[in-house]
């Protein structure tokens, strides 16, 4: 049932992105991609949700580019279920919107750790719980998108990425009111200054971008530079060991 619910979720989101009342928010979305993919540059790359932006990723650079639209991974308690690729497969990883339709984010998180390079590069978008589309959603119809998918803060993303080693190199967030009004346009000429302290951090859709620093531990050879004797034990001291 929880799959079936994930698919139900996934297929409203793509059907919300597609309302015209949307178009905004989806120029939001093209806009920020060039800039997500300066930093986020690769070879295998994995691509995990919404079919509607899956081409914008892809290069003729990459080697590989894998895409996968929906994804359902078992909730907590459940038997682990891995993505269908080896450990260190990939060092470019995209994740769109998949931790708000599904059930067990965290068990992304862990197979995104799992697959990733040493040097790779993870992109996530999502809905930010720390905006006010966090503070209303709880007064909206939890059966209706995107209100009824799990929004993550920023703050809770950056935490468990920094729990599993990784750095924050690109952080955004936009659309600051979850609404467009009838004269939105005049509204928002007249709240550009509050829309810019604003919306770098609690921008009702964020973007982000972290990058996977393992240190390799290579061996160093100590060297002195005096020359060291070693004493026999006392043989007083030597009776005392047992």
């Amino acid at each position: 049932m929880k799959s079936d619910m994930n698919s139900y979720k996934y297929r409203e989101l793509l059907k919300w992105y597609r309302k015209p009342a949307n178009f905004p928010i989806k120029k939001l979305f093209n806009d920020q991609i060039s800039r997500i993919k300066e930093h986020a540059v690769g070879n295998n790359v994995l691509y995990v949700g919404l079919s509607d932006f899956k081409q914008k990723f892809k290069s003729a650079k990459h080697l590989s580019y894998i895409a996968i639209d929906e994804i359902n991974l078992p909730g907590d308690g459940e038997p682990a279920k891995k993505f269908p690729f080896e450990d260190n497969s990939h060092d470019v990883i995209v994740i769109i919107h998949a931790l708000d339709y599904t059930d067990n984010p965290h068990q992304i998180v862990r197979e995104i750790d799992r697959i990733a390079t040493d040097d790779a590069k993870v992109v996530l978008v999502g809905f930010n719980k720390s905006s006010i589309w966090g503070l209303v959603k709880p007064l909206m119809n939890n059966m209706d998108i995107p209100w009824s998918l799990n929004f993550h803060s920023l703050y809770s993303i950056k935490e468990w990425f920094k729990l599993l080693g990784y750095e924050s190199v690109y952080k955004e967030t936009g659309r600051v009111f979850p609404f467009i009004f009838k004269n939105f346009s005049k509204l928002s000429s007249k709240i550009k200054i509050f829309q810019k302290l604003y919306s770098h951090n609690f921008g009702g859709i964020y973007f982000c971008v972290f990058s996977k620093n393992i240190i390799p531990l290579t061996s160093i050879k100590l060297k002195f530079k005096s020359k060291y004797l070693v004493a026999p034990f006392p043989k007083s001291s030597l009776n005392r060991v047992k």
